[in-house]
């Protein structure tokens, strides 16, 4: 995963199976990525298949979510379930 392979910005899901809140989210992550269309790209890691990413990312809580830029570069950072309008107005902030 490379955060800057495009131009546009990046949403990133890091979940657990097990995560309770990580589950509620997934269908209002669905909707705010349908939303929100080619404006951002939409992507996600789980954190007990790639440890190593978790590390890297400092994910320190479930589900975090992290907005990088066009460059790459974190921008935002939220750890706890969103629904789908704020997750929409996270990414509209930035993009």
């Amino acid at each position: 995963l490379s955060p800057s392979s495009a131009a546009t910005p990046l949403l990133l899901d890091v979940y657990a199976t097990w995560c309770g809140p990580c589950k509620m989210m997934v269908p209002q992550l669905d909707e705010a990525a349908a939303e929100l269309g080619d404006k951002v790209r939409v992507a996600k890691i789980d954190s007990d298949e790639y440890p190593e990413w978790a590390g890297r990312l400092q994910v320190k809580g479930l589900p975090t979510l992290i907005v990088f830029d066009g460059n790459g570069k974190e921008v935002e950072r939220v750890e706890g379930a969103l629904m789908k309008d704020q997750l929409v107005q996270l990414v509209q902030k930035h993009a």
